[in-house]
């Protein structure tokens, strides 16, 4: 009796050869991303080169090679600036308030919308608020200043009806954070809920069910169910709103300052732009935005390590 046997010999294919084989298998595909590469490079990556900006006394014209290095001094003279300090207070202040006001809101918004069961006012109410998302905050700003001007807003206009004297909205500092943060909400808020929406499309609806069998009731279904369900999403946002807390919105407060409320409405970002594009000291804004980028990016990886210990969703 005979017996056949075969025998399989393994040839080990150099790394080059699968990765020629793979690049003429999928050639359309790798030219599909050779734009979104070229983007990345040129507006991403190659522009970290000006950082060396940070540590020159920087001459437009004489370039990078030519700017005379002064090591630290940049760094030294943003921090023993008072208009620095004031910036970064206002930057803290209002990054804080929009994590305490306007990160959980969102939430509470979702969760409302989801217990919704009229799908066409539940749609009806999500395309009205996710709307004002999409208006420039050049429009919002022009908006809120004919709104609330001393002289002539409506709604100093309506305080006056019942004798209330009108109040100087934009002219006294105390008042800018509270209306931007709320302006910021109303802009957000829907827009904001979508990624909560959209987690809660995953849960499974059997989980209801068995808590309706139960007995439990809206609340604590959503507190049961609902949350954590959507908690890796919650987290992830979290950590990204944390890590942001030393930036802000160049666009949205940029519109809406003036002189009068300059103190409580100039951040880091309004005074980097003042200092590098309005005076041209271009060695000293870079020095401040290089900066804040790393404390940025330290606070990124301690919330995200924290918050994997804590609850066990993290970001990476």
């Amino acid at each position: 009796m005979k017996v056949e046997m075969s025998h399989k010999i393994n040839v080990k294919v150099p790394w080059f050869a699968r990765l020629r084989k793979d690049w003429r298998r999928q050639l359309i595909l790798f030219a599909l991303i050779i734009p979104a590469i070229a983007y990345t490079v040129i507006f991403n990556y190659k522009p970290i080169y000006g950082v060396i900006m940070a540590f020159q006394d920087y001459d437009l014209l004489k370039g990078l090679s030519g700017s005379k290095f002064v090591g630290l001094d940049n760094f030294k003279a943003f921090l023993e600036d008072p208009d620095f300090k004031n910036a970064l207070r206002n930057t803290v202040a209002i990054s804080l308030l929009n994590l305490l006001i306007g990160f959980p809101i969102p939430i509470v918004f979702a969760l409302l919308l989801n217990e919704f069961r009229f799908q066409k006012m539940k749609k009806v109410v999500q395309s009205i608020t996710y709307l004002p998302h999409f208006i420039s905050w050049v429009i919002i700003s022009g908006l809120l200043y004919n709104l609330l001007d001393q002289d002539s807003g409506s709604f100093n206009r309506i305080l006056s009806w019942f004798g209330v004297e009108s109040i100087g909205f934009f002219r006294e500092p105390s008042y800018f954070w509270i209306i931007f943060i709320l302006s910021a909400l109303w802009k957000e808020m829907g827009w904001n809920s979508i990624l909560y929406l959209s987690a809660m499309t995953s849960i499974n609806p059997e989980l209801y069910e068995a808590a309706s069998v139960d007995g439990a009731g809206k609340i604590k279904r959503a507190l049961h169910i609902t949350i954590p369900g959507i908690m890796p999403t919650i987290i992830i946002l979290f950590i990204l709103s944390v890590s942001s807390l030393f930036s802000s919105s160049f666009d949205a407060l940029y519109p809406m300052r003036n002189v009068m409320i300059a103190s409580t409405s100039d951040t880091i970002d309004v005074f980097t732009y003042f200092k590098g594009v309005r005076l041209g000291e271009y060695g000293y804004a870079t020095a401040v935005g290089l900066t804040q980028s790393l404390i940025g990016l330290l606070l990124l990886f301690t919330v995200n390590k924290t918050m994997k210990k804590l609850t066990g969703y993290s970001l990476f």
